[in-house]
C-alpha cells in the first residue's frame, strides 16, 4: 500500500481478510518499535501502544479507523498496567509518529486514524533545542528582537526556530537557529505547511537576506498612478527608480 492520499482525505475501507499473517504483523511492529529515534523511553512506548491500536491483532492493513477515544483508551490500560495515571499528550505522540518517525502511512480523517500500510518514510533528525549558551549567542545576535518583525524581548517572547524546517531536512546546527516572537512563528508554521519552495531563499528562514522590501501606501499609490498615466507595470517603474538610485550615488 502506498502512502496516504491525504490526511484530510477519506480513509481507506479495511481490509476485508487478513493478508498479513500475525507473525509478519509482529515481526513489523517489532522492526518499527526498535527503529524509534525518540530519546525518551516512554514515548517510545507509548509509540507502541499506538501501533498496537491501528493493527490490532487478527486483522490486515488497511487497519480499523481507530478513534480518538479508542486509542486513548489503549493508552491509559497501558498506564494503569503501570499504576500510572491518565495521559493528556496522546496525539502530540500520534503526530510525531506521523512526522518525527516517519509513519505517513498512519492517515486521519476528522477524530478517526487508520493505519494503511507499512511503509515508513525517512526519520526526521531528532528534536532538540540550542544550549543556554548558544541561545545567548543567538539573542545578542539578534539584539533581543524576533529576526522576522523586530519585536523587543521583553515584552515580546522569543522562542528558538529552525530556520530550514526539520520536515525539509533541517537540522540542529548552530546556523540553523533564530529567535522568532510567538506570533512570527506561528505564521512561519502555516507558511511552511505544503511549502515546496527552495528554504534557501525563503524570507522566513533567512529574513535579513531574503524579506521582501516594504513600499508605504503613499508610495505604492503613486507607483500605481504612474503606472496607469504610463502604462507601465509599476514593479518596472520602482525598479527604475531603485536603478537610478544607485547609478547616481555610484563610488560616493
Amino acid at each position: 500500500m502506498g502512502k496516504a492520499r491525504s490526511s484530510k482525505g477519506l480513509l481507506f475501507p479495511p481490509a476485508a481478510r487478513q493478508n498479513y499473517t500475525d507473525a509478519e504483523r509482529e515481526s513489523w511492529l517489532n522492526q518499527a518499535v526498535a527503529g524509534f529515534r525518540a530519546q525518551g523511553q516512554a514515548n517510545r512506548e507509548y509509540y507502541a501502544v499506538i501501533l498496537r491500536e491501528l493493527w490490532p491483532e487478527g486483522h490486515g492493513l488497511p487497519g480499523p479507523a481507530k478513534t480518538e477515544v479508542e486509542i486513548r483508551n489503549g493508552v491509559n490500560a497501558y498506564r494503569k498496567l503501570h499504576d500510572k495515571t491518565e495521559y493528556r499528550d496522546v496525539f502530540r505522540r500520534l503526530r510525531e509518529l506521523q512526522g518525527d518517525e516517519g509513519f505517513t502511512c498512519i492517515i486521519k480523517e476528522g477524530t478517526r486514524y487508520q493505519l494503511i500500510g507499512r511503509e515508513v518514510s525517512p526519520k526526521r533528525e531528532p528534536r532538540s533545542k540550542p544550549s543556554k549558551a548558544l541561545w545567548e549567542q543567538i539573542l545578542e545576535a539578534n539584539d533581543h528582537s524576533c529576526a522576522n518583525c523586530g519585536a523587543v524581548a521583553p515584552p515580546a517572547k522569543l522562542s528558538w526556530d529552525h530556520r530550514v524546517p526539520r520536515s525539509r531536512g533541517g537540522n540542529n546546527d548552530d546556523s540553523n537557529w533564530q529567535p522568532l516572537c510567538e506570533q512570527c512563528n506561528i505564521m512561519k508554521s502555516a507558511a511552511c505547511q505544503g511549502c515546496t519552495f527552495n528554504c534557501q531563499t525563503c524570507p522566513w528562514a533567512f529574513p535579513k537576506e531574503y524579506k521582501p522590501v516594504v513600499i508605504s501606501d503613499r508610495n505604492r499609490e503613486l507607483l500605481r498612478r504612474d503606472s496607469e498615466k504610463r502604462r507601465l507595470s509599476a514593479s518596472e517603474i520602482a525598479n527604475d527608480i531603485i536603478l537610478s538610485h544607485f547609478e547616481r550615488t555610484k563610488g560616493k
